[in-house]
C-alpha cells in the first residue's frame, strides 16, 4: 500500500491510515519509517532498544504471588504462527519506535475465558482507527474488524488521542539532514569531477599527447596499487580532500547525536560522541544509566502491553539483572552477602546465575557458594 496522507474522510468521520506519510524535509529528502530505517543512528537506537528487551529473561506472576509460573502462558511461548517471543517483542518494539504504535489482529482463543492464543503482528499501514461518536473503531485493509480483535500497543501517548506520536515524524529534519548528508557525501566521493590525480610533465604536451598519456596511465595502473614507473619528466600528484574540509564527519557526528536525543540512547551507544564530559566508572555504571533513562520506559510499556493478553491474574515481569552483571567476583560477593542476609536463598542464587537447581540447597547451612 502506497504512503498517503494519513487523514482522510470516510462517512463523515475521520479516518488515520497508518501512522506517517512521507513527508519532505528541508533536507529536500522524503522520509517515511522505511527511509527512516535506512539512516545509520536510527538503525542502530531502533536495534539496541529492540534487541536489549527483546532478549531479556520473561516470567509471568500470578497476582500477589512471588514465585513464577513454572512455565509461561501458551500465548507467550509461541505468541504468532512461525515467531518465537524474542522474534514477536523485537518486531513489535520496532513498531513502537518508528510508528509510536503496533497492531495485533487475535487470530485465535483457548481457555475457559476465551483468552488470547495467538496474535498476528499487522503493518501499521494497513490499520485505520478512528473514533466515531466516542467508540474507537479499526479497519484492517479498508474492512472493519471488532475492536475485541485488535491489540492494540501505543507509545509517545498525548492527551485526546488514540494513536501514539510517531517519532520519525518528529524527528524527520534531523533524519532527512543525515540521510542528505550521506547521499552527498557518496556522490562527491563517486561522481565528482575531481579528478583523483593530476601527470605533470617539464615538457610541452599538446591535446593529443596528453590523452595518449592519459589512456597509458588509466589502461596501466587503474583499478589497481601497482608500482607507476614514468619518463620524460613525467611526475604524477594523487589529488585528496581531507573529510575535515568537507564537513562531512562533522555533519555526521552532529547528527548521530540528534537521532540519538529523540530515541534516549546514549549517542556513544550508536557510534556518535557524547559531546560532554560525562564519563562512567565502569561498565556496570553506563549499563545502569542505560537501564533506567531509556529501556525502563520500554520494558514496562511492553510488560503491561502481554500482561493485558494474559488473565486479570496473571502478570509478566522481564529479568533485567542481566544488563548490569557485574564481574564474577564483585557478583559472587554480592550474593554471599545477601544469602548470610537472610534475604536470598542460594535457589534463587543458581537461578539468576543460570545454573541447575540442587535438591534441597536452601536447608543446607554452611558458607553460600553460588
Amino acid at each position: 500500500m502506497p504512503w498517503q496522507w494519513p487523514w482522510t474522510r470516510h462517512d463523515r468521520v475521520l479516518f488515520q491510515i497508518g501512522d506517517l506519510p512521507v513527508s519532505s524535509t528541508y533536507a529536500a529528502v522524503a522520509v517515511n519509517p522505511t527511509v527512516a530505517m535506512q539512516h545509520s543512528a536510527v538503525w542502530a537506537a531502533v536495534n539496541l532498544i529492540a534487541g536489549s528487551i527483546s532478549t531479556l529473561p520473561l516470567a509471568a506472576y500470578r497476582d500477589g504471588d512471588r514465585d513464577p509460573l513454572p512455565t509461561l502462558p501458551p500465548i507467550l511461548r509461541a505468541p504468532s504462527a512461525g515467531w518465537t517471543l524474542p522474534d514477536f517483542l523485537y518486531a513489535l518494539l520496532q513498531s513502537l519506535l518508528v510508528r509510536g504504535n503496533a497492531y495485533g489482529l487475535i487470530v485465535d482463543r483457548a481457555g475457559a475465558g476465551l483468552l488470547p492464543s495467538q496474535v498476528e503482528l499487522l503493518d501499521p499501514n494497513r490499520v485505520a482507527v478512528a473514533v466515531p461518536n466516542g467508540a474507537v473503531e479499526y479497519r484492517v485493509d479498508g474492512q472493519r474488524v471488532d475492536t475485541a480483535s485488535i491489540w492494540h500497543v501505543r507509545a509517545f501517548t498525548t492527551a485526546g488521542n488514540v494513536v501514539g506520536l510517531s517519532p520519525i515524524g518528529h524527528a524527520r529534519q534531523a533524519v532527512g539532514l543525515g540521510i542528505a548528508a550521506e547521499r552527498y557525501a557518496a556522490k562527491f566521493f563517486g561522481e565528482s569531477a575531481i579528478p583523483s590525480g593530476v601527470l605533470t610533465s617539464d615538457q610541452d604536451i599538446k591535446p593529443d599527447m596528453a590523452r595518449t598519456l592519459q589512456e597509458r596511465w588509466e589502461n596501466k595502473h587503474q583499478g589497481n596499487r601497482r608500482i607507476a614507473v614514468l619518463g620524460s619528466g613525467a611526475r604524477f600528484r594523487a589529488v585528496t580532500i581531507p573529510p575535515e574540509e568537507a564537513q562531512f564527519l562533522e555533519a555526521t557526528r552532529a547528527n548521530v547525536a540528534t537521532v540519538a536525543r529523540y530515541f534516549g540512547v546514549q549517542p556513544e551507544l550508536i557510534g556518535g560522541k557524547s559531546g560532554g564530559s560525562l564519563t562512567y566508572a565502569n561498565v556496570e555504571q553506563r549499563a545502569l544509566d542505560f537501564l533506567q533513562f531509556c529501556l525502563r520506559p520500554w520494558i514496562v510499556r511492553t510488560e503491561l502491553a502481554l500482561s493485558a493478553l494474559l488473565s486479570s491474574t496473571t502478570t509478566v515481569k522481564f529479568n533485567a539483572a542481566g544488563l548490569v552483571r557485574t564481574d564474577l567476583l564483585t557478583r559472587y560477593q554480592a550474593h554471599e552477602s545477601a544469602i548470610r542476609a537472610g534475604w536470598k536463598l542460594r535457589s534463587e542464587v543458581r537461578e539468576l546465575e543460570d545454573l541447575p537447581p540442587v535438591a534441597g540447597i536452601d536447608d543446607q547451612e554452611g558458607p553460600a557458594v553460588a
